[in-house]
């Protein structure tokens, strides 16, 4: 056994084991809500102050009074935010807690306890979608402007093309602080298993559907909330469009799953040895620096765009809050410079970045530095696009739902 096979081994070991161990372990009323929105709005104040350290000073006490904050989030954050919460902590002396799974699970349960008169979390990072879906339509979160009262962050010159950017109809709910730069698109392979050859003759998408590749790819579930985004956002791309979409999910001998640990388990195995589609790969990053015989590949896209997709790009906060005063303090501290930095440093080979225009890029992987003065398509932060992607998606799911009959 090489080198190499013992590292693919190991690392095989040790995913068997953690897997082991992790299987060991409605909507609110409008009365009700209406009466939630005033009590935020009278907590959270509606403009900045004209003595910001005054109010600023104020605020750090009355957070540390409550002494918690509880956030709801999933996929990316749930996993890779624990150490900006740690610093957050350390800061402010106010505990974090953090929910685990993915983000759909997380709103089914936040809204059911909602639904109950429960009101247990005070801010969201969610992704676009499940807040355009489901918490702004449920009067679940606050307007988000009247928040901000940090000056690093009201001021817009700081931000992507000098202004804050929301991902919601209203755009005043959902705040957009991290955003992905597809120019273009990411697949990944096994070295071991497929020869660079063979990659290099994939020059278009349809290429995917070669019959070389028949029982060779395997991808994100539509149970995955990424693995759904990924399909609306190909829905819309003149690269793949709709027919492409179809033949991806029925005709192309994809193997599918929802859980993201075995997707990348089968990668570093060679199981299934190509992931055609790959988003939130920094693990895959890392995999590949320890020697692990994985590849990424790059394919140019007709169209460069930004994307508010999935949990790691937008915070939002909750009506009814618990700890609101620790909810309207993270909320400031985590856009500032020194919040959106940690996100840039703490999170190793980063994909994506802060929509902060004046901070480094850090640790964000070389693909998703955005060129400066350059400008990029925004869909995911135009008003009428939650519309079109709820039509999009409700395609997706029938075509979807065709192939397990």
């Amino acid at each position: 056994m090489n080198a190499q096979q013992k590292t693919v081994s190991e690392y095989l070991r040790r995913r068997r084991l953690s897997d082991r161990s992790v299987r060991s372990v409605g909507s609110v009323g409008s009365l009700l809500s209406a009466l939630l929105l005033f009590a935020a709005t009278a907590v959270f104040g509606a403009a900045a102050p004209a003595n910001f350290e005054q109010e600023w000073s104020k605020l750090i006490a009355a957070a540390q009074q409550e002494g918690t904050l509880s956030v709801a989030s999933g996929g990316a954050p749930s996993r890779q935010y624990r150490p900006i919460m740690a610093a957050f902590t350390k800061k402010f002396g106010i505990k974090v807690e953090v929910s685990t799974g993915n983000a759909t699970d997380t709103v089914n349960r936040v809204l059911a306890e909602r639904k109950a008169g429960k009101f247990t979390v005070d801010v969201a990072l969610i992704s676009s979608r499940e807040n355009n879906q489901r918490l702004v339509p449920s009067e679940s979160i606050v307007p988000f402007a009247p928040l901000l009262i940090h000056p690093e962050v009201l001021d817009k010159s700081g931000w992507y093309l000098g202004r804050h950017w929301y991902a919601d109809k209203f755009s005043k709910f959902t705040f957009i602080y991290h955003a992905t730069k597809e120019d273009q698109y990411e697949s990944w392979y096994n070295t071991d298993k497929v020869k660079e050859a063979d990659i290099a003759a994939i020059k278009k998408q349809a290429d995917f559907f070669d019959p070389r590749w028949k029982g060779k790819i395997a991808g994100q579930g539509m149970g995955d909330p990424s693995g759904i985004r990924q399909m609306i956002d190909s829905y819309f791309e003149p690269d793949r469009g709709q027919e492409w979409v179809r033949t991806y999910l029925v005709n192309a001998g994809v193997t599918f799953t929802d859980d993201r640990r075995i997707l990348e388990t089968w990668l570093v195995s060679g199981r299934y040895p190509l992931q055609a589609i790959a988003t939130g790969t920094e693990e895959y990053n890392v995999l590949a620096k320890k020697g692990l015989p994985i590849k990424q590949v790059l394919l140019p896209k007709q169209l460069g765009v930004i994307r508010a997709g999935g949990s790691g790009c937008c915070i939002s906060v909750f009506a009814g809050a618990p700890h609101a005063n620790a909810a309207k303090l993270f909320a400031n501290w985590f856009l500032t410079k020194e919040g959106q930095m940690l996100t840039h440093t703490m999170i190793p080979e980063i994909d994506r970045s802060s929509l902060r225009s004046d901070i480094p890029f850090g640790e964000v992987s070389p693909d998703q530095r955005r060129t400066p003065g350059k400008e990029y398509a925004f869909a995911d932060a135009d008003p009428t696009t939650g519309a079109k992607h709820e039509e999009a998606q409700k395609w997706v799911f029938k075509i979807w739902e065709s192939r397990q009959k």
